[in-house]
């Protein structure tokens, strides 16, 4: 009798889906060592509110500036997934010069490490962008869904895992003493590089099932035109919009509530990570199954209308255990946006220009980054936490009724005006 190997029986049989899980996997190791507790780090360096509202703004800076280049770079190279690879290394190496950031003076560090942070976002916005796109590649269609909520879902559990870990290790030392925890994150951010390597190397072990069209050379203003005669992608693009400017006005909130508010150190910020990751992995077979049944208009939609609810939970709330258990609420909500707002970029976008469709989804959205967090820095200014928070919510929920009037005109009406032509 044949003896089943556990990593294939565990992650499926499909070598794509195996591979493809696979490097979600250590993409989430990569992203807990170098990213998720970067926040609690600067606030380590000394950092101010200015910090935070930088360290979310600026790497969106970065990506508006390069993401449209280097995906034409990507198109126009005889070898796309090489190129992309190759950013995903240079991305994957920029850790170590975070490590560097504790030894400079103390009036330059919390800066140094925010502008290094948001370099790094240089080439990982264009390899995340031709990403996106190469999924149509090695994935049919109908198989999109099942391989996001099986990549998102398995990731989860690694996100629970190594956050449990990381938030023990970084208790060992007395919150007090700075250097010897500040020595543990650089040990991380070295981590961190090892296992891009591996996370890149699966990347290259996956096939392409449908062909991408034979590159052209593309010219930026006669493709961005007929992108953008594409009425569903315009619709999208519009909606999209609305909902990441206020999903990222949430992000510096919320860390600067935990942080600076409620006085969370490592151990309480892995606690609230892992009450959002186990929601998530709990729920991804939800959306996967409601993606099935109503499509993604629909369901993206009410994605976006759970949302709109999570600034409010924090701001009605002002203990850390009452923040930690309501993340399990609002984790349902964001392991439905990690599935639904690429699948609906991909469905919207037109089947020959997917990877440029994509880098311009990319760079809008990465405009929003770099204004909404002082959209925040403003309202904290003038008034108090909580009213930013009950902004953030109110532009959720405005973001949410534009996504039902989207599949409200999209697809509802359109298929009333089918039966009714059908009946006559």
């Amino acid at each position: 009798m044949k003896i089943k190997h556990p990593f294939k029986s565990f992650l499926g049989t499909d070598d794509n889906l195996r591979y493809f899980t696979l490097n979600g996997i250590l993409f989430t190791i990569v992203t807990i060592f170098s990213r998720t507790y970067a926040p609690k780090f600067i606030n380590r360096l000394g950092a101010t509110s200015l910090h935070y509202s930088l360290f979310n703004s600026l790497p969106g800076l970065v990506a508006v500036l390069t993401t449209i280049p280097g995906i034409l770079y990507i198109q126009n190279s005889k070898d796309t997934s090489k190129v992309m690879r190759r950013f995903f290394y240079i991305s994957r190496f920029f850790p170590l010069l975070l490590v560097a950031t504790p030894f400079l003076p103390v009036q330059f560090r919390g800066y140094a490490f925010v502008v290094l942070f948001s370099l790094m976002n240089l080439p990982e916005s264009i390899g995340q962008t031709a990403l996106q796109s190469w999924t149509g590649n090695i994935f049919h269609p109908q198989e999109i869904p099942v391989a996001l909520s099986q990549k998102n879902k398995i990731s989860q559990i690694f996100t629970i895992v190594f956050s449990i870990l990381v938030g023990l290790i970084l208790s060992i030392p007395s919150n007090a003493n700075n250097n010897q925890v500040i020595l543990i994150y650089q040990t991380l951010f070295i981590a961190s590089v090892i296992f891009g390597i591996f996370e890149i190397r699966a990347l290259q072990k996956i096939k392409e099932v449908q062909k991408a069209p034979i590159p052209r050379k593309l010219r930026l203003g006669s493709s961005i035109h007929t992108i953008f005669k594409h009425k569903e992608y315009v619709v999208f693009l519009v909606c999209s919009l609305l909902f990441h400017f206020a999903w990222q006005m949430g992000w510096p909130l919320f860390n600067l509530y935990q942080i600076e508010y409620l006085g969370a150190d490592e151990k309480w910020l892995t606690l609230i990570n892992v009450s959002n990751a186990l929601a998530m992995v709990l729920s991804f077979n939800l959306w996967s199954y409601l993606i099935r049944q109503k499509g993604y208009k629909l369901t993206t939609a009410i994605v976006v209308l759970g949302m709109a609810v999570s600034p409010l939970l924090y701001a009605l709330t002002n203990t850390l255990l009452m923040i930690t258990i309501m993340n399990i609420f609002i984790g349902i909500f964001v392991s439905g946006t990690t599935v639904v707002i690429l699948g609906s970029l991909l469905e919207a976008a037109q089947p020959d220009e997917v990877m440029l469709s994509i880098a311009v989804h990319q760079t809008l959205i990465n405009i929003t980054l770099f204004l909404s967090p002082f959209a925040s820095e403003l309202i904290l200014r003038n008034w108090n936490i909580h009213f930013a928070l009950y902004v953030t919510a109110g532009l959720r929920l405005f973001a949410s009724l534009a996504f039902f009037l989207r599949w409200v005109f999209l697809e509802k009406l359109p298929d009333k005006k089918n039966l009714q032509s059908k009946s006559s």
